[in-house]
């Protein structure tokens, strides 16, 4: 995921300026003592001359006070949160749709969702993840971006490990992806587990299912299909061996009593011993057709 282009844009303006200002200010790092000679510096010069400001990050109020060249004021705020960058080595666990996900080396770990600037950042590793990497993080407009200057460490990881982090992953999550590092912000605690609702069936018998044929009938009105005596015996439960599962004289069918449901009521001596329910379903006749080279039985 990346920053909008023109967010993009206005942030490596300031940033690039801010880190040749820098440079300026303590007498030049491998060539970079401005916003110019940054910008066509090579890759190394440029983390040098980053890491030479994040070690005099106050130079930033001098900067501002400054302003060398001429930003807006509103603009020249976003700056002054950079105070509140994180460096260090991570682990990049995972990409997803709204953020690449950096794992601190700390104990618990935290994870960070982070924002790339003009490349996205998986596509700046140039290996499959996990990857392990040196990185600066900065908060921007709520957001957390990585400055584009990351160090790749060759290394590969076995399966052993790999899952290791999947675990951390899911460990830090649970604590709230970090999206901010602006000060007061705290990640969304999580949500709590779903509970499974309760099964139908259920909730039908906490009403107090009547326990007669009789009573049965009384409340919920007359069936819509009622068997007994040997019809209703082909409508019970049998074991493999041929033998019924429990005895029953009498099935009432209630299709209107569970909402999508059809309700089955089994009845032994005019009390109730079983119910069921099974999913309402639109036959076609096609159905009823057997598979070729079968035939139905009679």
């Amino acid at each position: 995921m990346l920053l909008p282009p023109e967010e993009a844009w206005l942030f490596l303006s300031l940033y690039q300026s801010l880190i040749g200002f820098a440079a300026g200010r303590l007498g030049g790092v491998e060539g970079v003592v401005d916003v110019k000679t940054f910008m066509s510096a090579s890759l190394e010069a440029r983390a040098k001359a980053r890491d030479l400001l994040l070690d005099n990050i106050s130079l930033i109020n001098a900067f501002v006070e400054k302003n060398p060249d001429n930003f807006p004021e509103k603009e020249l705020s976003y700056v002054n949160k950079w105070e509140h960058f994180v460096r260090g080595e991570f682990f990049i666990e995972r990409d997803l749709n709204k953020y690449t996900i950096f794992l601190s080396e700390e104990r618990p770990p935290k994870a960070y969702g982070v924002l790339g600037l003009t490349d996205e950042i998986v596509d700046m590793i140039y290996r499959p993840l996990p990857a392990f990497v040196s990185a600066v993080l900065l908060p921007w407009k709520g957001q957390i971006v990585c400055d584009g200057l990351i160090s790749i460490y060759n290394i590969a990881f076995g399966r052993g490990i790999r899952e290791g982090f999947t675990e951390s992953y899911r460990k830090a999550k649970a604590q709230g992806i970090i999206t901010s590092l602006e000060p007061g912000w705290l990640p969304k605690p999580p949500k709590p587990a779903r509970v499974p609702k309760t099964p139908a069936i259920e909730r039908f018998l906490k009403k107090k299912c009547p326990k007669t044929v009789v009573e049965f009938k009384e409340k919920f009105g007359p069936t819509r299909i009622e068997m007994s005596g040997t019809d209703a015996r082909q409508y019970c439960l049998w074991k493999v061996d041929g033998t019924p599962v429990f005895d029953v004289d009498c099935v009432m069918v209630y299709p209107n009593i569970i909402k999508g449901q059809v309700l089955y009521v089994y009845a032994w001596d005019g009390n109730i011993t079983y119910i069921a329910v099974v999913d309402r379903t639109q036959w076609r006749k096609g159905d009823f057709k057997p598979p070729d080279g079968q035939k139905l039985m009679r």
